[in-house]
């Protein structure tokens, strides 16, 4: 037997709620939770989880018939915001859980509106042709099948609805637990399905290269309790991200003492604790000496890479035909070297040949794992890719020349003073 909310409502209502009289709106919740059929769901703004939290209240009360203070002057008065907010995310726990711990009591699991049923008793939907217009819905398709959902129609007074269905005795993603459980249309499912698959594709897609030059967050869910109505939730800054190396994220936290600032983090683990919710990019702007760790991370970073491209055994090309020899990056701008043997000098003879701006290029080598030969090689390749070969080749053979006639002088020089 599994349990799938089947309840519907007709109205959505986004109320903020105030910090100075919290204990009295969450009493004010308690009270409605128990009187009308109802779901709430509690968030948080992203940019200060400890500020004012919006409670998401979904019922079949209009606003004019809402049985709750908005938007008087009272204290126990909600404001109401007219849509959805966008800088806000929803806790990982329930509206129990802060009614809970806010007001000391311990409430039960609801159960009154919550209908058991079997798997005989709703269908299983094929999603890309119930829903084709859906945007990314074969990617989608695919996380589906790989995670055994299913989105299923079930019966019902009104013909059939919609819901995403997880699985027996699998674990509900805490972000998404209600929102499949409160409508009844299709138009509706579509939207909701629709936003479910963009943040399931774009959690399943941490791109390395987009949290460099970047500090994480990390919400610990270590709870205090001072007098069993206030709650604090323990965040921290774990440091900055400066590039990849050995498969590790290098971070640097200069809160941390004296030779414990540079640490590492292997790629996967922090690509799965940001996609659980526990760490969380931080896009607020980095201090002087951040910056400046970041641009001393880049020029070591470069220095390594150019001895990778000088060394012949490491790349194994013809020495004797115009390659890169290395670059150098000055505000956002990459200039690249390149060099050729010349067998008139019996040595190299190099020059610059092209200013390129990319900051994304610039991007991937601080991504870039020194370590993985395929993976240099393959940025060399970019790098050589934006490279006129036959303009390098006329201006290294005029290089080659001008040395050749400086030497010619000096030699000359050199038999007069003797002479």
């Amino acid at each position: 037997m599994n349990s799938i909310h089947s309840r519907h409502f007709i109205y959505t209502h986004w109320l903020r709620m105030n910090i100075a009289n919290e204990l009295s709106q969450w009493q004010a919740l308690k009270e409605y939770k128990e009187k009308y059929d109802c779901s709430m769901t509690v968030f948080y703004y992203d940019y200060n989880p400890f500020g004012d939290k919006v409670i998401k209240l979904d019922c079949n009360q209009s606003l004019s018939d809402l049985n709750l203070d908005i938007n008087s002057q009272s204290k126990l008065s909600f404001k109401r915001i007219k849509s959805k907010p966008t800088n806000i995310s929803p806790y990982n726990q329930g509206i129990n859980y802060f009614l809970e711990t806010n007001l000391g009591i311990k409430l039960k699991e609801e159960n009154n509106n919550i209908q058991k049923i079997n798997k005989k008793d709703f269908i299983i939907v094929d999603v890309l042709s119930e829903f084709w217009t859906l945007k990314n819905i074969k990617e989608f398709d695919l996380i589906m099948k790989k995670e055994k959902w299913n989105v299923v129609k079930i019966k019902s007074d009104r013909g059939y609805h919609y819901q995403l269905y997880f699985g027996e005795g699998k674990q509900v993603d805490n972000r998404y637990e209600f929102a499949f459980g409160d409508f009844q249309y299709k138009s509706k499912m579509k939207d909701r399905l629709q936003r479910f698959i963009n943040n399931k594709l774009k959690q399943n897609d941490i791109n390395a290269e987009k949290l460099i030059g970047l500090k994480i967050n990390s919400f610990e869910s270590i709870y205090q309790f001072s007098n069993e109505k206030d709650i604090a939730i323990d965040i921290k800054c774990i440091g900055l991200i400066l590039g990849i190396n050995k498969d590790c994220f290098d971070i640097y936290d200069f809160q941390r003492p004296l030779g414990q600032q540079f640490y590492s983090i292997k790629v996967e683990d922090l690509k799965k604790l940001i996609i659980s919710g526990i760490y969380k990019p931080n896009y607020n702007q980095l201090t002087a000496y951040e910056k400046l760790e970041l641009k001393r991370y880049l020029n070591k970073k470069i220095d390594k890479f150019n001895q990778l491209c000088k060394d012949e055994n490491f790349r194994n090309i013809d020495m004797n035909i115009p390659h890169i020899q290395g670059i150098t990056i000055r505000n956002a701008i990459i200039e690249i070297f390149v060099k050729k043997y010349s067998c008139n000098l019996d040595d190299y003879i190099s020059c610059s040949i092209k200013k390129i701006n990319d900051k994304e290029l610039i991007k991937k080598l601080s991504a870039l794992d020194l370590d993985n030969k395929d993976n240099v090689l393959d940025y060399i390749s970019r790098i050589e890719n934006e490279i006129d070969y036959e303009s390098a080749n006329k201006k290294l053979d005029l290089e080659e020349e001008k040395t050749i006639n400086s030497l010619n002088k000096d030699d000359y020089e050199l038999e007069m003073e003797y002479d």
